[in-house]
This record gives structure tokens, C-alpha cells and sequence, in this order.
């Protein structure tokens, strides 16, 4: 099923912001997990220590001002960032059935009294965990209404460099002159040349394959 886009709901929620946050979550959760690839690790090990330094990620980059649309609004464990004015969270779980607790705990008391089901009241980042060697980790921001019905979605897509031609003109080959090359000559004696080294009797071939 095809969901309207967040920025047709909020235009704060713009694919290029969402892009810089989802991006570095990825980055995160992939440097994260190399570095607990040991014998003594498992998906518990180093799904705890991707959350917390995604959390951290998140507050060091909105304190930094790099992004002025970046807020935080929550510190805890449950860390709360703003995009804009839109308030959302980050959770790892399933996109089509979410279950972490607190995924659609709704903290604002706006939201009960929003009249119409056709409008997010609740946007949740979704790391949805590869589940194949082959497969790759995917992030979604999502949209719910009061009902926690899902209405609106979006994937990121990592964009990658395209090597273009900006001209389609092949040039003609360059016509080269030809390179003269000088023998170095040696000064050696006529006689040298003719001059063939004494072997004993017998070791001397006779050009032959002939078996005596």
C-alpha cells in the first residue's frame, strides 16, 4: 500500500532532513556492530550498545547547531528530538508490526482531541534489522493517527555517485610524429668480431641433430 510522504503533512519533514538523521543512524549502527563481532557476542550485546550510542549521536548532534531544524526534547532513555516543530523517537523493530514497549505511547494530550484519523499525530524513525546475510538494514519514518494506524511512510535510500559523461563527443585520436630512436654504437674492433673462442676438441656441435 502507498502512504502520502511526512512533508505532505508537515513541510519540516523534508527527505533531505530525514535523510541526514536516518544516514547517521545507519552509520552508527554499522560501526557498532562490527566492533562487537566477537565470539562472546550476540543480537543482545550489540543491539544495547547501537541504541545507546544512537542516543547520544542524536543529543550531540542537536547540541551541536549544525542542523538549526535539530532539537532535542527529551535527554532520558527515551530520547525525544524535534524536526521543526514535529516531535518524534527512534525505535529498532518491525515497520509492519512494530512491539517494542512504548512505541505508541502518546505523551502529548493534543493528540485526543484531534477530530480527523487522516492526520499523524504520532512519527516514530523505524531500523528495521536486516534478516539475511544478503539482505541490508532499512530505516522508515512513519506516521500514526490517534489510532495508531499507520498513514503516512517513508524509506531512506542512500544515494550513490553516478559516474556521467558531460560529453558525448569521442575526440579524434591525436596524429603522432615518429619518435627517432638512436643506436648506440659501440667502438669495437673488426677483429673482435671475428675473433671466436678456442673450445676443446669435441665440445664443439656441428649444427646437426644426426646421432653418431
Amino acid at each position: 500500500m502507498q502512504f502520502p510522504p511526512p512533508h505532505a503533512f508537515h513541510s519540516e519533514l523534508s527527505d533531505e532532513r530525514l535523510s541526514v538523521i536516518a544516514a547517521k543512524l545507519l552509520d552508527v549502527r554499522y560501526m557498532t556492530i562490527r566492533q562487537m563481532d566477537t565470539e562472546y557476542d550476540d543480537n543482545y550485546t550489540r543491539e544495547c550498545p547501537v541504541y545507546g550510542r544512537s542516543r547520544k549521536m542524536l543529543i550531540a548532534l542537536a547540541q551541536s547547531k549544525q542542523f538549526p531544524w535539530l532539537t532535542v526534547k527529551c535527554m532520558g532513555m527515551g530520547v525525544k528530538i524535534s524536526i521543526g516543530n514535529v516531535p518524534c523517537k527512534f525505535f529498532r523493530d518491525d515497520v509492519e508490526n512494530p512491539e517494542k514497549e512504548g512505541f505508541f505511547r502518546q505523551e502529548s494530550f493534543e493528540c485526543l482531541f484531534e477530530e480527523s484519523d487522516d492526520v499523524p499525530v504520532l512519527w516514530r524513525f523505524v531500523i528495521e534489522r536486516a534478516l539475511t546475510e544478503d539482505d541490508e538494514d532499512k530505516v522508515y519514518f512513519v506516521g500514526y493517527n490517534k489510532f495508531n494506524d499507520k498513514i503516512s511512510m517513508w524509506q531512506y535510500e542512500a544515494r550513490t555517485t553516478t559516474l556521467v559523461s558531460v560529453d558525448q563527443v569521442i575526440p579524434e585520436a591525436a596524429n603522432m610524429e615518429p619518435v627517432e630512436i638512436e643506436i648506440r654504437e659501440d667502438q669495437v674492433d673488426d677483429g673482435d668480431l671475428n675473433d671466436t673462442p678456442d673450445f676443446p676438441s669435441g665440445l664443439l656441435g656441428t649444427g646437426t641433430n644426426e646421432a653418431e
